[in-house]
C-alpha cells in the first residue's frame, strides 16, 4: 500500500530530526576522546552552522526542493544525510587530530592546558566541513518541507521536535548497549527509512528497494553491535596512547577505558582524567602520600560512615579500607566505573570495589548526601574531575553544584557531630573554604573561621571543615599527622587561633562566593587572557581550565559572528531567487524568528540547571528537560496547525503571553516549591514529576514558530528558509550569551533575559501581518 505522500514528508520529518540530535550527542561523546574535551561544545555550533547552510541553499537555490516533486527530492536529500553521517564519523576515528604520545597518562593536565598548541589544524581543518555535511542536508530538508508545505507547518514542525526528543530519550540505552562510534549507524537508519517511504509514497520503487537495503545493511550492523562487535574504533585519542588501551566502555557521560603503561593501571574518563586503579601494596603506598586523600582518615576512629563523592576507581574509598573504615558509600554519577574495576580486577588483593563494605551510589554527590538515611561522620571530595567532558558540559550548560555554598550546608546537616567534611580543588581550595564560612554563618555561626582547617603545603591544598569549633586536640592530631608526612608547617589557617587576623578575613570573608544561582569563579579580564592564549601571546598559570573555557566561548563568539554576517546578509543578496525583492517588512518576519532561536535555547538551559539538583543526576536531568521540551513542543507545534486563520494572531499572543507567566513561574516559584516539598522522594518520582511541571510551558514554546510562520501570506513563503537558517543562528548566539551571563551574574540573570526576548517577540507578532503588504 502506497503511504500518502504528506505522512511520508510528516514521518520525515521526525526521522531526519531524530537522526540529527542522534547525531550531534555522538559528536559531543567522540570530541571529548579524539579531542580535548573542551572541543565537545563544537557539535552544536557545527549542528547549527551545517543546518544554516542547508536552509540558505534552498534559500538562494529554490529549485533545489520544489513544490512538484517534493517527496523524490527530499529522498535523495535523506540518503545524502545518511551517507555523509557514515564518512563523518569514520574520519572523525580515523584521523590524527591531535600530537599523539607513547607516553604515560601522567600529564593529563599539562596537556590538557595546551590543548590547542597539541592540535593537528591540517586534519582539523579537512574535518570540519566534512562534520558540517550531514548538517547541511537535514537543513536544507527542513527549509525545503517547510517552504513548500507552508500550510502544514504545524505538523511539520511538531515532527521534527517529537523526533528530536525521542533521539534524546534513546541515547542513553544506546550508549550502554554499543560502543560510541556505532551509534552512527542508528543514525544513518533513520534518514533510509525516510528514504524508503519517500520513494514509495511516490511510485519510485526501484529506489524504494535501494534505499531498504542500504537501511537493511545498517540494521544487521547494530544487531551484531549489540552482541558486542566493535565496528567502528577511536584509532587515534588526544593525550596518549591509544595502543595502551586494553578495554574500553562507553557510557553517556564518558568513555571509560583502561590504559596499562607498564607501570600502574589506570581508568581513563574520555582523555582529560585518570584514576589509579589499586591492586596492590604498592599502588596504595604511593596514594597514601598524597596527604590530600588520606589525612582525614587519620583524624578519625573506625567504624565510622564515610562518603567519598566522585569516587572514581576508588583510590581514596581503598585509603579509607587501609585506616580500617569498612562502611563506605562510593558516589560518582559515572558509577560504571566501579563496575569495570570490580568485573576486570576481581582477584587483586586491594580492589576497593570487590573488598569492605563498599556501597556504590550512581548520583550526583550532592544528591547522595542529601538523600542519606543517616549522618556521616566523614565527607570527602578529592580534585573532581570537572575537566572531562561530562565536566565541561556541565560548566556549560548544567553546573556541578557539589561546591557551592548551598552544597555545604547540606552537607553540614548530613554529618554527624563530631563529623569532619575534606574537600580539594588545588588552587581553588580558597573558594571553597570561603563557601563553607558562608553556609556557617547561614546557619548561625558567628565565628566560622573556628570550624575550618585550610590546609596548604608544597605539594597540595585542601581543607577540612566541622561544624563545631575544631579543638587544640584535633589540630595538634592533624599537624602531627600531615608533619609526619614530611610537610612542615601544614596549616594556611590554624581553626583555633583566636581572633580573626585580615588573612583570614581574606579567606572567609572576602572574594567569589559560590551559590547555586552563579556556581563560577569568573572574574574580569578572563576574555583578554583567552585571546592571549589563543593567539599564543600568553597563558594564565592561576586559572588555566577557567582560560580555557572562555577561549572556547571566544572560538564560539567568532563563530557566531561569521555565521550572523553568512546568514543574515548573503540571503540578502539573493532575494530576486526567492522572489522576496517586493515582499514588505520581511525584518519583522526575521526579527520574531531570530528572539524564538534565542529564547527557546536560552530557557531551555537555564531549566536544565535548575532542575539538576532535584533529578539527582546530570545526565537524567539533561534526558528529562530536552524530551518533555520537544515532545510537548512538537504536540503545541502541532495544535497550532489547527488553528484557523482569522484566529491567529489572537492566538499567537495569548501563547506568548502564556509563554511568559509559566516561563517566570518556572524560573522562580516551581524550582524552590520542589526541593522544599519533593527532594526526598524516589528518583522516578522526581523524574515524573519534571516531567508534570515542564509539560504545560514546553507545550506552549512549541506553537509561536508554526503560528508565526502560517501569518506569513504565500507570497512571502520563500522567507521561510532564511527565518530557519537566522533561527539556528540565534540558538547559537542564545546558548553563547546564557553561559555569559550565568557564569558572571546568575541564572536568574540569564532566565530574565529570555523572558524579555519573549517580550519582543509578543511585540513584533502584532505586526507579523504587514509582511508582504505594501503601506499606503
Amino acid at each position: 500500500m502506497r503511504p500518502n505522500p504528506l505522512r511520508a514528508v510528516t514521518a520525515t520529518m521526525f526521522l531526519i530530526s531524530a537522526s540529527l540530535v542522534l547525531f550531534e550527542l555522538l559528536l559531543t561523546r567522540l570530541f571529548g576522546v579524539v579531542l580535548f574535551a573542551q572541543f565537545a561544545h563544537l557539535a552544536l555550533a557545527l549542528a547549527l552552522l551545517g543546518i544554516g547552510i542547508g536552509s540558505v541553499a534552498q534559500h538562494i537555490w529554490p529549485q533545489l526542493l520544489p513544490k512538484e516533486g517534493l517527496e523524490k527530492r527530499l529522498a535523495w536529500v535523506c540518503i545524502g544525510q545518511s551517507l555523509t553521517m557514515l564518512v563523518a564519523v569514520v574520519c572523525v576515528v580515523s584521523f590524527p587530530l591531535t600530537e599523539q604520545y607513547d607516553s604515560t597518562t601522567l600529564d593529563f593536565a599539562r596537556r590538557g592546558g595546551k590543548s590547542h598548541e597539541l592540535l593537528e589544524f591540517a586534519w582539523f581543518a579537512v574535518l570540519l566541513p566534512i562534520l558540517m555535511l550531514p548538517f547541511a542536508f537535514a537543513g536544507l530538508g527542513f527549509a525545503g518541507a517547510f517552504q513548500r508545505r507552508k500550510q502544514y507547518i504545524g505538523r511539520l514542525y511538531g515532527s521534527d521536535l517529537v523526533g528530536g526528543g525521542v533521539a534524546a530519550l534513546a541515547f542513553i540505552p544506546l550508549l550502554a548497549a554499543l560502543a560510541g562510534p556505532d551509534v552512527v549507524f542508528c543514525s544513518a537508519l533513520f534518514p533510509l527509512v525516510a528514504a524508503v517511504l519517500l520513494f514509495t509514497s511516490v511510485g519510485e520503487r526501484r529506489f524504494a528497494l535501494g534505499s531498504f537495503g542500504a537501511a537493511a545493511l545498517c540494521g544487521l550492523t547494530l544487531i551484531a553491535g549489540s552482541f558486542g562487535v566493535e565496528v567502528l574504533k577511536v584509532r587515534f585519542a588526544a593525550g596518549y596512547s591509544e595502543s595502551d588501551v586494553f578495554y574500553t566502555r562507553w557510557t553517556p557521560l564518558t568513555r571509560l577505558a583502561l590504559h596499562d603503561d607498564g607501570k600502574r593501571v589506570k581508568v581513563l574518563l574520555d582523555n582529560s582524567s585518570a584514576s589509579v586503579v589499586v591492586r596492590n601494596k604498592q599502588d596504595l603506598k604511593e596514594l597514601k602520600s598524597h596527604v590530600d586523600r588520606a589525612t582525614v582518615y587519620a583524624l578519625h576512629d573506625p567504624p565510622a560512615r564515610v562518603a567519598v563523592l566522585a569516587a572514581s576507581a576508588g583510590p581514596e574509598v581503598a585509603i579509607a579500607q587501609s585506616f580500617g573504615f569498612t562502611h563506605v558509600d562510593a558516589v560518582d554519577i559515572a558509577e560504571e566505573i566501579g563496575d569495570v574495576v570490580s568485573t576486570q580486577f576481581p582477584d587483586a588483593p586491594l580492589n576497593p570495589y570487590t573488598h569492605g563494605d563498599t556501597n556504590r551510589i550512581k548520583a550526583d554527590g550532592r544528591a547522595a548526601i542529601l538523600h542519606a538515611g543517616e549522618p556521616y561522620d566523614i565527607i570527602q571530595m578529592v580534585h573532581a574531575n570537572l575537566h572531562s567532558n561530562a565536566g565541561l558540559m556541565a560548566n556549560a550548560w548544567s553546573p556541578s553544584l557539589l561546591e557551592t555554598t548551598e552544597a555545604f550546608g547540606t552537607y553540614l546537616d548530613r554529618l554527624s557531630d563530631d563529623g569532619t567534611i575534606s574537600f580539594a580543588r588545588g588552587a581553588n581550595t580558597t573558594e571553597l573554604a570561603r563557601a563553607a564560612a558562608v553556609a556557617l554563618l547561614e546557619r548561625g555561626v558567628e565565628d566560622p573561621w573556628h570550624y575550618i582547617a585550610y590546609v596548604k603545603t608544597r605539594a597540595t591544598r585542601f581543607v577540612l571543615i566541622k561544624k563545631r569549633p575544631w579543638t587544640k586536640a584535633e589540630r595538634d592530631r592533624l599537624v602531627d599527622y600531615i608533619e609526619g608526612e614530611g610537610y612542615k608547617k601544614p596549616l594556611a589557617w590554624d581553626p583555633t587561633t583566636e581572633k580573626l587576623t585580615r588573612a583570614g578575613r581574606r579567606l572567609f570573608l572576602q572574594g567569589v562566593v559560590l551559590t547555586d544561582d552563579r556556581p563560577y569563579l569568573d572574574r574580569p579580564g578572563l576574555f583578554q587572557a583567552a585571546w592571549k592564549y589563543l593567539v599564543g601571546g600568553g597563558k594564565s598559570s592561576r586559572t588555566p581550565y577557567l582560560v580555557r573555557v572562555y577561549a572556547t566561548l571566544l572560538v564560539q563568539i567568532i563563530f557566531a559572528c561569521v555565521a550572523g554576517v553568512l546568514f543574515l546578509f548573503l540571503p540578502l543578496l539573493f532575494r530576486d531567487r526567492a522572489g522576496l525583492r517586493k515582499v514588505s517588512h520581511v525584518w519583522v518576519g526575521l526579527g520574531y524568528v531570530a528572539c524564538l532561536g534565542y529564547a527557546y535555547l536560552a530557557l531551555e538551559t537555564v531549566l536544565i540547571h535548575e532542575l539538576v539538583l532535584f533529578v539527582g543526576h546530570p545526565t537524567y536531568a539533561v534526558t528529562a528537560v530536552i524530551l518533555v521540551m520537544l515532545l510537548f513542543s512538537g504536540l503545541g507545534s502541532i495544535v497550532a496547525g489547527r488553528v484557523p486563520p482569522e484566529r491567529l494572531t489572537r492566538t499567537l499572543q495569548l501563547v506568548l503571553i502564556a509563554v511568559l507567566v509559566l516561563g517566570f513561574i518556572q524560573g522562580w516559584v516551581v524550582p524552590p516549591a520542589l526541593k522544599a516539598y519533593a527532594l526526598g522522594l524516589p528518583v522516578g518520582v522526581r523524574l515524573v514529576l519534571t516531567g508534570l511541571v515542564l509539560a504545560p510551558l514546553g507545550f506552549v514554546m512549541g506553537m509561536p514558530f508554526p503560528l508565526g510562520m502560517r501569518l506569513l501570506p504565500d507570497a512571502a513563503a520563500g522567507i521561510i528558509p532564511w527565518a530557519w537558517a537566522i533561527n539556528g543562528w540565534m540558538s547559537v548566539v542564545g546558548s553563547l550569551v546564557t553561559v555569559i551571563l550565568s557564569r558572571n551574574y546568575g541564572y536568574h540573570y540569564a532566565s530574565t533575559a529570555a523572558l524579555v526576548t519573549y517580550g519582543i517577540a509578543l511585540g513584533l507578532a502584532g505586526l507579523l501581518r504587514r509582511v508582504g503588504r505594501r503601506d499606503g
